[in-house]
């Protein structure tokens, strides 16, 4: 067989439904195995996307998906979504093609289509390798899976001379990768029977899930474990949806009553989430206060090089999340029930009025407030709807004012890579069948792919575009504003951007008006096609009326200067 159709049974074998990948010449063989044997092939406008799309595929399955590239500018494109992969702990298979070996090793200069990608891809991947003879493939193809799923998710990357895609070789039966990956493994029982008695001593424990535990789709075990726990439960920004906001035990972090219950807890238990810097590192803010360096931490984690970096643990469960988070239920279940705080109803309750007053908060402005157009979007928004978010200040507002009904929230909260929602969204869209997809963007990250939109329309993907539009990067035009006076190419243009949907083959709505907001979001979602909805917001609010939660969400730029030497 050939070298192409051998790398598409290797793939077949590993469960990969998507290859996100422009045809290409040098990729050809490829794609025409994965066509012939049932792998998909979709098409990005650009590589970067390519990437973003195999990363919003993976974070509602869990399952890891190739992206390609054709050789030049075509793998270079990758780089920087393979970055972001790496910073937001998602598995990919980048794969791109390169000139022949000979050009490839050769001293010459200005080779066409040529640049020397394999050495740019070893920083941000876990794995790079080049293959240049059908004879190494299965076992770097093999190599390459066991380090993206070793300890911690990320990036891999092989490139492999064009000119073998077609070459035949002599394969023999491909290997079952239960047969070459190692397997998942639970906790040991004396492990688990310290977290029992640590949730079972504490008087006053809190749950904060992190982004592993809505990637591995462990949405029911946390909440039997919470259901167990009886405590308030907290997400990092990337574990968001792993109960619904409008749970009677969630708090938003940053909340009053959700930084009430952070200081006086005497137990945090961190499911899949290392306490990033937007979190504090669980150590500062109000985890610096109320019990301060003496609150037990426990954590359940997959990796054990994640635990204890960003704030040291009482004691940590390692293992595979789902084994382990599964153990510990089972341990719970046999113990004595867990007391439910006392406060929890009354923390609810203050932080529901809390938004409620925010709600009515929010000023009158010439145009539509961005703020106003989340709490109107939310009404229209189906509430099982998967949410997928790109923004800079779009992102505050949101929190704020557009409360996460369904389990299903995608976001790059590590990176913050502003132009990968539309990538994320034709992934989810892909993978959610039936549910409905809605990306909530800002104009700027918008623009940074824009003719994706085209992408859904081709793949009949009714992703519905909701548009902050305020012809401004809006973040760095407060900064601007504050420290110059004046924005310095901060500002963008009035753009139709319902009319290019439209001229795309898809639904485009235009709204200048409050009251416009929720007829117009309904009929995107009933057009039955890509639909995005423009509304006009008014862009003197990013530099004259911060979001709220807006300073604490900011701490982050003095974290590693409140305490350069302790760890809690």
């Amino acid at each position: 067989m050939t070298f192409g159709d051998r790398l598409v049974d290797l793939l077949l074998e590993e469960k990969v439904e998507m290859i996100f990948s422009q045809g290409d010449l040098s990729m050809v063989e490829i794609q025409k195995c994965a066509q012939q044997k049932g792998i998909r092939l979709v098409g990005p406008r650009h590589e970067q996307v390519a990437a973003f799309m195999a990363s919003g595929y993976y974070c509602m399955t869990g399952r890891m998906q190739v992206a390609m590239g054709a050789m030049g500018p075509g793998v270079s494109n990758m780089l920087s979504s393979a970055v972001c992969a790496a910073q937001e702990n998602i598995p990919l298979l980048l794969i791109g093609s390169r000139r022949q070996s000979a050009t490839n090793l050769a001293v010459r200069r200005n080779r066409w289509l040529y640049a020397p990608m394999l050495e740019m891809f070893r920083v941000p991947c876990k794995f790079v390798a080049s293959i240049d003879t059908p004879g190494h493939l299965d076992d770097i193809v093999r190599e390459a899976f066991r380090q993206a799923w070793a300890g911690t998710p990320g990036p891999v990357y092989l490139e492999f001379d064009y000119s073998i895609q077609d070459m035949e070789w002599d394969f023999p039966p491909p290997e079952s990768p239960a047969r070459y990956r190692a397997q998942p493994r639970a906790a040991d029982a004396a492990s688990m029977d310290k977290a029992c008695d640590l949730i079972l001593s504490a008087r006053k424990p809190i749950l904060m899930a992190g982004p592993a535990v809505v990637r591995n789709r462990l949405h029911a075990k946390f909440r039997k474990l919470a259901d167990l726990v009886a405590a308030p439960v907290l997400t990092s920004l990337g574990g968001t949806g792993a109960v619904p906001e409008s749970d009677d035990r969630y708090l938003f972090q940053f909340s009053q009553a959700g930084r009430e219950a952070i200081e006086k807890s005497d137990l945090l238990i961190g499911i899949g989430t290392n306490f990033p810097e937007m979190d504090g590192y669980g150590r500062h803010g109000p985890f610096a206060a109320g019990a301060g360096a003496d609150r037990k931490i426990l954590v359940l984690e997959t990796d054990p090089g994640m635990v204890g970096v960003n704030r040291c643990a009482d004691h940590a469960v390692v293992g595979d999340l789902s084994l382990t988070l599964g153990q510990l239920i089972a341990g719970l279940e046999r113990a004595r029930p867990t007391p439910a705080w006392a406060e929890l109803s009354r923390l609810r309750v203050e932080y529901v009025a809390e938004r409620e007053r925010l709600a009515a908060a929010i000023p009158e402005s010439e145009q539509i407030h961005p703020s106003r157009l989340m709490l109107e979007a939310r009404k229209a928004v189906p509430d099982d709807a998967v949410i997928v978010l790109d923004g800079g200040l779009t992102i505050l507002h949101k929190m704020a004012f557009f409360e996460q009904r369904s389990s299903e929230f995608l976001y790059t909260s590590t990176f913050s890579h502003l132009g990968s929602g539309l990538g994320y969204a034709i992934g989810a869209q892909l993978a959610a069948g039936s549910r409905r997809v809605c990306l909530l963007t800002g104009d700027g990250a918008l623009g940074f792919h824009l003719a994706e939109f085209e992408t859904l329309v081709r793949h009949q993907l009714p992703v519905v575009v909701i548009v902050n539009d305020d012809r401004a990067l809006g973040a760095e035009m407060s900064s601007h504003m504050q420290h110059v006076g004046h924005a310095i190419e901060a500002t963008f243009s009035p753009v139709r951007y319902d009319q290019i949907a439209r001229a795309m083959g898809g639904h485009g709505e235009y709204v200048q008006e409050a009251q416009e907001i929720v007829p117009a979001v309904q009929r995107a979602f009933s057009a039955g096609k890509p639909a995005l909805v423009q509304v006009v917001t008014d862009q003197k609010v990013s530099y004259m009326d911060a979001p709220p939660y807006a300073d604490a969400l900011a701490g982050w730029l003095g974290n590693d200067a409140l305490s350069p030497s302790g760890l809690f």
